[in-house]
């Protein structure tokens, strides 16, 4: 689960392995997903929100409104890609993620990346793999971003 200790600098994203293995109704998925951004101030996740992804086909619908590790995770990075991008352009990374099948290693890379910017951690593209190298400058990107908000505030 993300950290609480003071400042962005310690904040850690769920871990792949530590995420639901059964999946989890509505209710559950606000509440980790909420637990987890909130040390980064951000706008808490709604119902209307998650309704909202599935409609734009950031992910496919819950079966029997029970929602698994990939939707899990897409409302995580989501809601933390929002801050600083459109929702054509998230769309169109989840979905080129989405189809190469490779959700677990694109989330891995995602948490890397994103809290080595919170740690003002230099920025390690991964050499020819230009779908790890969008997903490092997005984080970087949003990791920036809130490290300004929070000096500033």
């Amino acid at each position: 689960m993300a950290q609480t200790k003071s400042g962005l600098a310690h904040f850690e994203l769920t871990s792949w392995q530590a995420l639901p293995v059964m999946p989890i109704y509505m209710e559950q998925l606000l509440q980790l997903v909420n637990q987890t951004l909130a040390p980064l101030r951000i706008s808490a996740v709604t119902k209307t929100m998650v309704n909202s992804y599935v409609k734009q086909h950031f992910f496919s619908r819950p079966v029997g409104r029970q929602y698994t590790r990939n939707q899990i995770v897409a409302v995580i990075v989501v809601t933390i890609l929002k801050q600083d991008f459109d929702l054509t352009t998230i769309s169109r990374a989840i979905l080129k993620i989405r189809d190469s099948r490779a959700i677990e290693p694109r989330y891995q890379q995602f948490k890397v990346a994103f809290e080595r910017a919170l740690r003002l951690q230099s920025l390690q593209l991964t050499p020819a793999d230009a779908t790890a190298q969008a997903i490092e400058l997005a984080a970087q990107t949003v990791g920036a971003h809130l490290l300004t908000q929070q000096r500033l505030s």
